[in-house]
């Protein structure tokens, strides 16, 4: 998100009509990926989600 709002000086769309530059507490992000090439097997990367969880006050 960082790379796509460039370093939050361009806020992205979000579905609901909000805009975002970076991501907040409550967040949750969800990456999924493969590779994959004709004549070869597909290797999958699977998925890996997080959430975004408030910093602790010590």
């Amino acid at each position: 998100m960082l790379e796509t709002s460039e370093g939050g000086k361009t806020p992205l769309p979000l579905p609901n009509g909000n805009t975002r530059s970076f991501l907040e507490d409550g967040d949750t992000l969800t990456i999924r990926g493969y590779c994959e090439r004709p004549g070869f097997a597909r290797i999958g990367f699977g998925e890996c989600k997080g959430s975004i969880l408030p910093a602790i006050n010590v």
